[in-house]
């Protein structure tokens, strides 16, 4: 009883010691005399050049925490002046006693005002080689266990340039935020939020926002599970969830909801002139719904509930994989005034181009039933039409049984 007392005295005091340790630390060491040592030991790592600009502050219990002001990561060889990664201020934290015991439970991780410029080059190159470092892990070396009270990135800017296709994507008024991190468990209350520009888009960009209450992973993240999601583009908005194995041979289903949106308003937002049609107020309201499926670049969506304007759909749509697929649907619906929907007889008027280059790798070939159909002063009853999209457009055939009684 004697010797566990004093092991426990002995303890005690170490404890104690570290702890006068951190304070003294804390209390008497400017932080900043370490930036130089800092800058060097990260650039020693990634052969980056780093820099601390802002002043450097400690906090201490329960959380021993950092906190920096404005910074900047460089850029790879190759990849221009400018800095991958800057920002106006960040905080770290770590809670004192479980890192005393190899355990790592982080404090709310904050980044303000952050710009990330990622860059692929003609060539396959990245501006973000290398920066994990090229050592394998060493597999008997014991994993730390890590939890984060929480992500929080606040106004800040991301921009992805590949060379290869070209294409340019930029994020601006990016806002991240999650709930506790930890192996194994949910992620909670996680949503991004941001203004999307890509090119051809109106300049002032379209602002998104995607919120998960909750999703379910495992610890070697095989899997996803989300119960509901929400989501918003533009105008657009979606709600649903989903379930299904992450890695190569991806397999997801699940359903999605959407509001009744105006596509119209949605295609000029993203650069595409929407179709003339002889009635302007023809193709201003969608809503659709239905359960979906990706199965290794397969897409099904069965059933399909979709409206248009005044008419009901309901059917299918179906994808293949390969490098080639093709896609098939065949809808039902109710009622529809055809005339609305052709183009109009001016012949000054522009007529309605299919931006080829973002749907040069869509084809499909459908079959579209309707009860009733109008067209001009002619009604039918029993209307078929196949469609077909491919190299030479949008084209199709009707089949029409003659006019109703």
């Amino acid at each position: 009883m004697r010797l566990l007392k004093w092991i426990s005295f002995i303890f005690a005091g170490l404890v104690v010691l570290t702890l006068l340790g951190v304070l003294v630390i804390v209390w008497f060491v400017d932080p900043n005399s370490f930036k130089p040592r800092i800058e060097a030991a990260v650039k020693d790592a990634t052969g980056r050049d780093f820099a601390l600009v802002g002043d450097i502050e400690l906090g201490f219990f329960p959380w021993l925490a950092l906190r920096t002001g404005e910074g900047r990561f460089g850029n790879a060889p190759g990849f221009g002046p400018e800095p991958m990664v800057r920002w106006k201020g960040a905080q770290l934290g770590a809670k004192l006693f479980p890192l005393l015991r190899g355990e790592l439970i982080a404090d709310r991780v904050r980044l303000e005002g952050a710009d990330v410029r990622l860059v692929r080059h003609a060539d396959g190159s990245t501006n973000w080689d290398g920066i994990g470092g090229n050592e394998p892990a060493d597999p008997n070396a014991k994993p730390m266990e890590i939890r984060i009270d929480g992500v929080e990135i606040r106004d800040s800017r991301v921009s992805y340039v590949d060379e290869t296709v070209p294409r340019r994507v930029e994020v601006t008024a990016f806002n991240l935020t999650t709930d506790e991190i930890a192996p194994g468990e949910p992620f909670t209350d996680s949503e991004i939020a941001g203004v999307l520009h890509m090119d051809g888009f109106a300049p002032v960009g379209v602002p998104f926002r995607l919120e998960v209450p909750k999703a379910e992973l495992p610890k070697d993240y095989s899997r996803v599970a989300v119960q509901e999601y929400t989501l918003s583009f533009g105008q657009f908005e979606a709600a649903g969830g989903l379930d299904g194995a992450l890695g190569e041979q991806a397999k997801f289903s699940g359903v999605v909801a959407t509001n009744e949106f105006d596509p119209r308003a949605l295609l000029t937002q993203v650069g595409i002139a929407a179709p003339k049609t002889t009635d302007p107020g023809a193709l201003g309201k969608v809503r659709f719904k239905g359960s979906w499926a990706f199965d290794r670049g397969a897409i099904s969506i069965k059933p399909l509930a979709l409206t248009l304007d005044d008419t009901h759909f309901t059917g299918d749509f179906l994808r293949g994989a390969g490098a080639d697929p093709l896609g098939e649907f065949a809808l039902h619906g109710d009622t529809l005034n055809i005339s609305r929907y052709i183009p109009p007889s001016d012949p000054a008027s522009e007529p309605f181009v299919l931006p080829t280059a973002m749907l040069k790798g869509l084809k499909f070939t459908g079959v579209l039933e309707l009860e009733s159909a109008t067209y001009d002063d002619i009604s039918m009853k029993g209307v078929t039409l196949r469609l077909i999209l491919d190299e030479q457009g949008l084209r199709g055939a009707a089949k029409l049984p003659g006019r109703a009684p």
